[in-house]
């Protein structure tokens, strides 16, 4: 047994692992040898049992795609004493043979092959406190599509029925006297009544729910985890309690970006460029992104023109030259570029200051 230790403890050995619910494939190299491809029951533990009887105090380096599993997988295969990487799916390179015949044992080997080349780069593995964070101010988000849902059937019901709004209430806003009204308008049977009936109370079960989630997510500021950094955000013009929460869950260390660039990228301001001889084209922002945190900070920077001089005068400045939703995705950017500013130097914003 020792003189088996003592052969595989210079080995590395780089394991590709195609995740799925009922089973996953794993794929085995060790430098350009193909050790094997076999399929395991799915969970850490039964790749370790593996590991341990056929290649003991072996150094091993996995990878596995981010899916829907999350990162439990890979804080496991680290408790292990394992290297793991989580990678972006688009960023596995795939040869035509692979996309054309795609299997789980076919992405597992691609998965080891690009590890043992060192081709891969992992996502940032976050605490399981500020990957529980991110979740509930998700969970917040799926709560506001689930009563937006509910307030279009509602009115779907009322154009079915052939009843037609009263002018002060034919808004976004839901006010008590519009909510009485609803309880009480007549339609034209029994049944469509019923279903008003059971709108309104999954309505009012969404709304309070939404509410009580709400105050959590309101709750985490005060918490010593973002109590600081949610103060220097907040002192940015446009940026409120619920958009810090969201900018501080989903970024995590705002230090694992070396440069505002790297962050750009990330959060997906960054234009596509084409590069070749004598042309050089720039195009549209780039689809890799992150679809939430985007979104989120062109929004606030409506109410950054709104609030900030310094914003206001470069926003007037690019209209000269642009659409206005161009220019408020330019402010955006910029706003980006103040978060990563007081976060990274834990200073708070100036008003006014143009950058």
């Amino acid at each position: 047994m020792d003189n088996k230790v003592s052969l595989f403890s210079s080995l590395t050995l780089y394991v590709g692992i195609d995740v799925h619910k009922k089973q996953w494939s794993v794929s085995i190299y060790s430098g350009q040898i193909h050790h094997r491809t076999f399929s395991q029951p799915p969970n850490p533990e039964a790749l370790k049992s593996y590991l341990d009887k056929h290649f003991p105090e072996v150094k091993v380096v996995c990878a596995y795609e981010a899916t829907r599993f999350g990162f439990w997988i890979a804080r496991s295969l680290h408790n292990f004493g394992y290297e793991c990487l989580v990678v972006n799916p688009a960023d596995i390179p795939s040869t035509h043979q692979q996309t054309q015949n795609k299997t789980d044992p076919v992405d597992s080997r691609k998965i080891a092959k690009t590890l043992q080349a060192g081709l891969l780069t992992g996502c940032n593995i976050p605490s399981e406190g500020i990957e529980g964070d991110r979740q509930l101010f998700r969970y917040r988000k799926r709560l506001w599509s689930d009563l937006v849902r509910v307030k279009n059937r509602i009115k779907g019901t009322l154009m079915f029925s052939g009843v037609q709004l009263p002018a002060q209430y034919d808004n976004t806003y839901w006010s008590k006297a519009f909510l009485g009204w609803l309880a009480g308008v007549e339609l034209p049977s029994v049944s469509c009544r019923d279903t008003m009936n059971l709108l309104l109370t999954q309505y009012h079960l969404t709304y309070r729910h939404f509410l009580d989630t709400s105050i959590k997510v309101r709750k985490l500021l005060k918490t010593a985890r973002y109590k600081n950094d949610g103060k220097l955000l907040r002192s940015i013009p446009g940026i409120g309690p619920l958009t810090s929460v969201q900018i501080l869950t989903e970024l995590g260390d705002i230090k694992r970006f070396s440069s505002f660039k790297k962050l750009n990228s990330f959060v997906g301001f960054k234009p596509t460029t084409y590069s070749s001889g004598e042309h050089d084209w720039k195009g549209h922002l780039s689809i890799r992104k992150h679809k939430a945190l985007r979104s989120a900070l062109v929004e606030c920077a409506w109410q950054t023109v709104q609030n900030d001089p310094a914003m206001l005068v470069k926003y007037e400045q690019l209209l000269d030259r642009m659409t206005k939703k161009r220019a408020v995705v330019v402010i955006a950017r910029k706003l980006l570029s103040r978060i990563y500013f007081v976060l990274k130097n834990q200073q708070s914003y100036q008003l006014g200051v143009i950058k």
